[in-house]
Protein backbone atom coordinates (compact mmCIF):
# COMPACT_ATOMS: atom_id res chain seq x y z
CA UNK A 1 0.00 0.00 0.00
CA UNK A 2 1.21 3.48 -0.84
CA UNK A 3 0.00 6.55 1.07
CA UNK A 4 0.90 10.02 -0.21
CA UNK A 5 0.14 13.39 1.39
CA UNK A 6 0.71 16.16 -1.18
CA UNK A 7 1.10 19.72 0.04
CA UNK A 8 2.21 22.94 -1.55
CA UNK A 9 5.43 22.86 0.49
CA UNK A 10 6.14 19.19 1.14
CA UNK A 11 4.99 15.76 0.00
CA UNK A 12 5.06 12.75 2.35
CA UNK A 13 5.29 9.15 1.14
CA UNK A 14 4.74 5.93 3.07
CA UNK A 15 4.93 2.43 1.59
CA UNK A 16 3.66 -0.38 3.80
CA UNK A 17 2.66 -4.00 3.48
CA UNK A 18 -0.85 -5.38 3.95
CA UNK A 19 -0.25 -5.76 7.71
CA UNK A 20 0.70 -2.10 8.06
CA UNK A 21 4.45 -2.65 8.44
CA UNK A 22 6.23 0.40 7.01
CA UNK A 23 8.69 -0.49 4.25
CA UNK A 24 9.74 3.04 3.27
CA UNK A 25 9.00 6.59 4.33
CA UNK A 26 10.18 9.80 2.69
CA UNK A 27 9.57 13.55 2.73
CA UNK A 28 10.33 15.56 -0.42
CA UNK A 29 10.18 19.28 -1.19
CA UNK A 30 7.17 19.76 -3.49
CA UNK A 31 8.56 22.96 -4.99
CA UNK A 32 11.53 21.09 -6.51
CA UNK A 33 9.34 19.10 -8.91
CA UNK A 34 7.41 20.17 -12.00
CA UNK A 35 4.71 17.51 -11.67
CA UNK A 36 3.33 14.83 -9.38
CA UNK A 37 4.63 12.16 -11.76
CA UNK A 38 8.15 13.51 -11.26
CA UNK A 39 7.98 13.47 -7.46
CA UNK A 40 6.42 9.97 -7.40
CA UNK A 41 9.17 8.72 -9.71
CA UNK A 42 11.77 10.21 -7.33
CA UNK A 43 10.23 8.29 -4.41
CA UNK A 44 10.13 5.00 -6.33
CA UNK A 45 13.72 5.41 -7.54
CA UNK A 46 15.07 5.55 -3.99
CA UNK A 47 13.36 2.31 -2.90
CA UNK A 48 15.91 -0.43 -2.14
CA UNK A 49 14.02 -2.92 -4.31
CA UNK A 50 11.04 -3.13 -6.66
CA UNK A 51 7.64 -3.51 -5.00
CA UNK A 52 4.26 -4.41 -6.48
CA UNK A 53 1.84 -1.73 -5.29
CA UNK A 54 -1.73 -2.99 -5.01
CA UNK A 55 -3.37 0.18 -3.71
CA UNK A 56 -2.35 3.83 -3.47
CA UNK A 57 -4.18 6.74 -1.91
CA UNK A 58 -2.94 10.20 -2.90
CA UNK A 59 -4.25 13.00 -0.68
CA UNK A 60 -3.69 16.39 -2.28
CA UNK A 61 -4.11 19.98 -1.17
CA UNK A 62 -6.78 20.98 -3.66
CA UNK A 63 -10.12 19.98 -5.19
CA UNK A 64 -10.68 16.39 -6.34
CA UNK A 65 -13.38 15.23 -8.75
CA UNK A 66 -13.44 11.47 -9.23
CA UNK A 67 -10.14 10.38 -10.73
CA UNK A 68 -8.92 13.93 -11.34
CA UNK A 69 -7.24 16.33 -8.92
CA UNK A 70 -5.51 19.72 -9.00
CA UNK A 71 -3.05 20.96 -6.36
CA UNK A 72 -4.15 24.52 -5.56
CA UNK A 73 -0.72 26.04 -4.86
CA UNK A 74 1.20 24.05 -7.53
CA UNK A 75 0.74 23.49 -11.29
CA UNK A 76 0.19 19.78 -10.66
CA UNK A 77 -2.74 17.97 -12.27
CA UNK A 78 -3.35 14.34 -11.33
CA UNK A 79 -5.22 11.64 -13.24
CA UNK A 80 -5.60 8.43 -11.24
CA UNK A 81 -5.94 6.17 -14.29
CA UNK A 82 -2.78 7.56 -15.90
CA UNK A 83 -0.84 7.13 -12.64
CA UNK A 84 -2.01 3.50 -12.48
CA UNK A 85 -0.70 2.82 -15.99
CA UNK A 86 2.55 4.75 -15.73
CA UNK A 87 3.63 3.29 -12.38
CA UNK A 88 1.96 -0.15 -12.63
CA UNK A 89 -0.23 0.42 -9.56
CA UNK A 90 -3.33 -1.76 -9.45
CA UNK A 91 -5.58 0.90 -7.93
CA UNK A 92 -5.06 4.62 -7.31
CA UNK A 93 -7.49 6.66 -5.21
CA UNK A 94 -7.39 10.46 -5.07
CA UNK A 95 -8.79 12.49 -2.22
CA UNK A 96 -8.54 15.98 -0.78
CA UNK A 97 -5.78 16.22 1.84
CA UNK A 98 -8.23 17.21 4.56
CA UNK A 99 -10.45 14.26 3.77
CA UNK A 100 -7.39 12.15 4.63
CA UNK A 101 -6.78 14.23 7.76
CA UNK A 102 -10.39 13.65 8.81
CA UNK A 103 -10.02 9.87 8.51
CA UNK A 104 -6.72 10.08 10.33
CA UNK A 105 -8.35 11.96 13.21
CA UNK A 106 -10.98 9.28 13.56
CA UNK A 107 -8.16 6.84 14.40
CA UNK A 108 -6.31 9.02 16.95
CA UNK A 109 -5.81 8.06 20.56
CA UNK A 110 -6.21 10.53 23.45
CA UNK A 111 -2.41 10.97 23.68
CA UNK A 112 -2.36 12.23 20.10
CA UNK A 113 -4.12 15.52 20.87
CA UNK A 114 -4.29 18.21 23.53
CA UNK A 115 -7.63 19.66 24.60
CA UNK A 116 -7.66 23.46 25.07
CA UNK A 117 -11.43 23.78 25.59
CA UNK A 118 -13.25 20.86 27.19
CA UNK A 119 -16.73 22.12 26.32
CA UNK A 120 -19.64 19.69 26.39
CA UNK A 121 -18.75 17.01 23.83
CA UNK A 122 -21.43 15.09 21.95
CA UNK A 123 -20.69 11.75 20.29
CA UNK A 124 -23.60 12.11 17.87
CA UNK A 125 -22.68 15.57 16.56
CA UNK A 126 -20.35 16.61 13.73
CA UNK A 127 -16.65 17.25 14.17
CA UNK A 128 -14.59 19.65 12.10
CA UNK A 129 -10.90 19.84 11.31
CA UNK A 130 -8.91 22.77 10.00
CA UNK A 131 -5.27 23.58 9.65
CA UNK A 132 -2.95 26.19 8.21
CA UNK A 133 0.10 25.47 6.08
CA UNK A 134 0.66 26.67 2.53
CA UNK A 135 -3.10 27.36 2.63
CA UNK A 136 -6.03 26.75 4.98
CA UNK A 137 -7.66 23.31 4.81
CA UNK A 138 -11.01 22.32 6.31
CA UNK A 139 -13.19 19.21 6.51
CA UNK A 140 -16.37 18.04 8.23
CA UNK A 141 -16.78 14.66 9.96
CA UNK A 142 -20.29 13.23 10.30
CA UNK A 143 -21.03 10.29 12.66
CA UNK A 144 -22.22 7.20 10.78
CA UNK A 145 -23.23 4.06 12.69
CA UNK A 146 -20.26 4.06 15.03
CA UNK A 147 -17.86 5.31 12.37
CA UNK A 148 -17.25 8.65 10.65
CA UNK A 149 -17.86 9.92 7.13
CA UNK A 150 -15.53 12.71 6.07
CA UNK A 151 -16.50 15.51 3.70
CA UNK A 152 -13.71 17.75 2.42
CA UNK A 153 -14.48 21.42 1.81
CA UNK A 154 -12.91 24.46 0.20
CA UNK A 155 -14.21 26.55 3.08
CA UNK A 156 -10.83 28.20 3.58
CA UNK A 157 -11.62 30.27 0.50
CA UNK A 158 -14.67 32.01 1.97
CA UNK A 159 -14.54 35.80 2.32
CA UNK A 160 -12.39 37.16 5.13
CA UNK A 161 -14.47 39.12 7.68
CA UNK A 162 -12.43 41.65 9.72
CA UNK A 163 -13.25 41.96 13.41
CA UNK A 164 -11.78 45.38 14.20
CA UNK A 165 -10.43 48.55 12.59
CA UNK A 166 -6.89 47.19 12.12
CA UNK A 167 -8.20 44.04 10.43
CA UNK A 168 -10.46 46.20 8.26
CA UNK A 169 -7.46 48.20 7.08
CA UNK A 170 -5.56 44.96 6.47
CA UNK A 171 -8.46 43.70 4.32
CA UNK A 172 -8.39 46.91 2.27
CA UNK A 173 -4.62 46.57 1.93
CA UNK A 174 -4.99 43.03 0.53
CA UNK A 175 -7.96 43.93 -1.69
CA UNK A 176 -5.84 46.52 -3.47
CA UNK A 177 -3.32 43.80 -4.30
CA UNK A 178 -5.45 40.72 -4.87
CA UNK A 179 -9.11 41.67 -5.28
CA UNK A 180 -10.85 38.80 -3.49
CA UNK A 181 -9.48 38.14 0.00
CA UNK A 182 -10.18 34.81 1.69
CA UNK A 183 -9.11 33.28 4.99
CA UNK A 184 -6.88 30.99 2.93
CA UNK A 185 -4.83 34.01 1.89
CA UNK A 186 -4.28 35.07 5.51
CA UNK A 187 -4.29 31.92 7.66
CA UNK A 188 -1.18 30.40 6.10
CA UNK A 189 2.59 30.94 6.15
CA UNK A 190 2.58 33.70 3.53
CA UNK A 191 -0.39 35.31 5.32
CA UNK A 192 1.67 35.72 8.49
CA UNK A 193 4.39 37.45 6.43
CA UNK A 194 1.77 39.76 4.88
CA UNK A 195 0.51 40.66 8.36
CA UNK A 196 4.04 41.45 9.50
CA UNK A 197 4.73 43.78 6.57
CA UNK A 198 1.33 45.47 6.92
CA UNK A 199 1.78 46.18 10.65
CA UNK A 200 5.33 47.40 10.09
CA UNK A 201 4.12 50.01 7.62
CA UNK A 202 0.72 50.84 9.16
CA UNK A 203 1.91 51.22 12.75
CA UNK A 204 5.43 52.30 11.77
CA UNK A 205 7.03 49.87 14.19
CA UNK A 206 10.80 49.68 13.95
CA UNK A 207 11.95 46.45 12.35
CA UNK A 208 14.53 44.23 14.01
CA UNK A 209 17.52 44.01 11.64
CA UNK A 210 18.32 40.45 12.74
CA UNK A 211 14.74 39.38 12.04
CA UNK A 212 14.72 41.05 8.63
CA UNK A 213 17.93 39.21 7.74
CA UNK A 214 16.50 35.90 8.97
CA UNK A 215 13.38 36.44 6.84
CA UNK A 216 15.46 37.12 3.72
CA UNK A 217 17.80 34.16 4.23
CA UNK A 218 15.29 31.51 5.32
CA UNK A 219 11.62 30.74 5.93
CA UNK A 220 10.13 34.17 6.60
CA UNK A 221 7.07 32.89 8.50
CA UNK A 222 9.20 30.66 10.74
CA UNK A 223 11.54 33.56 11.45
CA UNK A 224 8.61 35.74 12.56
CA UNK A 225 7.36 32.99 14.87
CA UNK A 226 10.81 32.41 16.34
CA UNK A 227 11.44 36.09 17.05
CA UNK A 228 7.99 36.46 18.59
CA UNK A 229 8.27 33.46 20.90
CA UNK A 230 11.98 33.38 21.72
CA UNK A 231 13.04 37.02 21.44
CA UNK A 232 9.78 38.78 22.34
CA UNK A 233 10.10 41.01 19.28
CA UNK A 234 7.33 43.63 19.36
CA UNK A 235 6.45 43.61 15.65
CA UNK A 236 6.70 39.82 15.29
CA UNK A 237 4.56 39.35 18.40
CA UNK A 238 1.86 41.70 17.14
CA UNK A 239 1.78 39.99 13.73
CA UNK A 240 1.56 36.52 15.27
CA UNK A 241 -1.16 37.58 17.73
CA UNK A 242 -3.26 39.02 14.90
CA UNK A 243 -2.70 35.87 12.86
CA UNK A 244 -3.88 33.65 15.74
CA UNK A 245 -6.95 35.83 16.33
CA UNK A 246 -7.99 35.53 12.68
CA UNK A 247 -7.28 31.77 12.73
CA UNK A 248 -9.45 31.41 15.86
CA UNK A 249 -12.28 33.45 14.36
CA UNK A 250 -12.44 31.23 11.27
CA UNK A 251 -12.27 28.09 13.43
CA UNK A 252 -15.27 29.50 15.27
CA UNK A 253 -17.06 30.26 11.99
CA UNK A 254 -16.66 26.65 10.85
CA UNK A 255 -17.73 25.28 14.23
CA UNK A 256 -20.82 27.50 14.32
CA UNK A 257 -21.79 26.73 10.72
CA UNK A 258 -21.74 22.97 11.38
CA UNK A 259 -22.69 23.00 15.10
CA UNK A 260 -19.58 20.89 15.70
CA UNK A 261 -20.40 19.74 19.22
CA UNK A 262 -18.28 16.67 18.48
CA UNK A 263 -15.21 18.89 18.58
CA UNK A 264 -12.92 21.16 16.60
CA UNK A 265 -9.55 19.58 15.69
CA UNK A 266 -6.68 21.91 14.80
CA UNK A 267 -3.78 20.50 12.79
CA UNK A 268 -0.58 21.58 11.05
CA UNK A 269 3.02 22.60 11.60
CA UNK A 270 2.26 26.32 11.95
CA UNK A 271 0.04 25.44 14.90
CA UNK A 272 2.60 23.10 16.48
CA UNK A 273 5.41 25.65 16.17
CA UNK A 274 3.31 28.28 17.97
CA UNK A 275 1.59 26.20 20.65
CA UNK A 276 2.00 28.87 23.34
CA UNK A 277 -0.12 31.32 21.33
CA UNK A 278 -2.87 28.77 20.70
CA UNK A 279 -2.99 27.75 24.35
CA UNK A 280 -3.45 31.38 25.43
CA UNK A 281 -6.91 32.62 26.50
CA UNK A 282 -6.99 35.05 23.57
CA UNK A 283 -7.40 32.14 21.12
CA UNK A 284 -10.42 30.79 23.00
CA UNK A 285 -11.89 34.30 23.25
CA UNK A 286 -11.53 34.98 19.53
CA UNK A 287 -13.01 31.55 18.76
CA UNK A 288 -16.03 32.09 21.02
CA UNK A 289 -16.88 35.75 20.33
CA UNK A 290 -19.97 35.24 18.18
CA UNK A 291 -22.44 37.68 19.76
CA UNK A 292 -25.59 35.88 20.84
CA UNK A 293 -23.93 32.52 20.13
CA UNK A 294 -20.97 33.04 22.49
CA UNK A 295 -22.40 30.76 25.19
CA UNK A 296 -22.93 28.02 22.60
CA UNK A 297 -19.35 28.42 21.34
CA UNK A 298 -18.00 27.75 24.83
CA UNK A 299 -19.73 24.35 24.76
CA UNK A 300 -17.74 23.17 21.70
CA UNK A 301 -14.57 21.16 22.50
CA UNK A 302 -11.32 22.30 20.87
CA UNK A 303 -8.35 19.96 20.40
CA UNK A 304 -4.83 20.49 19.07
CA UNK A 305 -3.67 17.43 17.11
CA UNK A 306 -0.07 16.63 18.06
CA UNK A 307 0.51 13.99 15.37
CA UNK A 308 2.23 15.69 12.40
CA UNK A 309 1.42 12.76 10.11
CA UNK A 310 -2.31 12.50 10.71
CA UNK A 311 -3.00 13.11 7.00
CA UNK A 312 -0.64 10.34 5.99
CA UNK A 313 -2.36 7.99 8.45
CA UNK A 314 -5.70 8.81 6.88
CA UNK A 315 -4.35 8.19 3.37
CA UNK A 316 -3.03 4.81 4.51
CA UNK A 317 -6.46 3.88 5.92
CA UNK A 318 -8.12 4.85 2.64
CA UNK A 319 -5.55 2.88 0.62
CA UNK A 320 -6.24 -0.13 2.83
CA UNK A 321 -10.02 0.22 2.42
CA UNK A 322 -9.65 0.49 -1.36
CA UNK A 323 -7.53 -2.66 -1.46
CA UNK A 324 -10.20 -4.77 0.21
CA UNK A 325 -13.26 -3.24 -1.49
Amino acid sequence: MLAVDVGGTKTLFELSDADGYVLSKLRLDSQRFDSFDAILAAFIEQLPQAYSIDSACIALAGPVSGQYGQVTKLPWKLDASLIEKQFSIKRVTLCNDFEAVGYGIASLQSADFETIQIGEPSEISPRVVLGAGTGLGQAILIPDNGDWRVFPTEGGHVDFAPLDRTQQLFLEHLQQRHGHVSYDRIVCGSGLVSLYHFLRDYKQIDENNALRLAMVNGDAASAISQFALKHNDVLANEALDMFVDIYAAQAGNLALTTLARGGVYLVGNILLKNMAKFRAPSFINSFAEKGRMTTLMKQIPIHIVLDEEVGLKGARLLAQKAMYN
